[in-house]
């Protein structure tokens, strides 16, 4: 150290100005966000924008009739993205389907990397989290394809090729 120059400190503690090491950038290791990241940001939401404009256009999806107070209408079925929730309704009481069910499913989800304490990061070494995930997904569309495909009228077990009560 010169004369003329002080010590300087870091946050970690004092450290001698030869100790300090930067390393060497290469140009070719950076780029720009404008235009390379925020060009190709905007070209995507401009083609979702456009196939999003395109199907609300090649697809009518008309409301339904005005409500009317004297006539109370049947039992809504759900959309197809909530007929499982609504099927695991029918089977069980609305607090155990509707709030514990998802409840546990999501906390026991959120858990599973604490639980599963398997070192390999290939699927065979990861049975619990297979067969747990795999559990889940094929109760999920199960509940789904049941409470979309085969409910009614009413939530009447109808078969789909007799007639499809299915919106989407």
């Amino acid at each position: 150290m010169s004369e003329r120059e002080e010590p300087r400190y870091r946050l970690l503690g004092v450290v001698p100005h030869e100790i300090e090491v930067h390393p060497a950038r290469e140009p070719e290791d950076e780029v720009f966000t404008w235009p390379h990241f925020l060009v190709r940001h905007v070209v995507i939401a401009g083609i979702t924008v456009a196939v999003v404009f395109a199907l609300a256009i090649a697809f009518d999806a008309p409301l339904k009739d005005l409500a009317n107070p004297n006539l109370t209408p049947p039992v809504a079925k759900a959309p197809w993205y909530f007929a499982g929730l609504q099927e695991l309704l029918h089977w069980f009481h609305p607090m155990v389907a509707g709030v514990l069910v998802p409840t546990v499913a999501v906390v026991f989800l959120a858990a599973l990397p604490f639980l599963d304490r398997s070192r390999g990061w290939r699927v065979r070494d990861r049975k619990l989290v297979v067969v747990v995930v795999t559990a889940l997904v094929v109760a999920a569309v199960a509940l789904t394809l049941i409470g979309a495909l085969f409910r009614g009228p009413e939530w009447s077990w109808v078969w789909p090729w007799q007639h499809l009560y299915l919106e989407l």
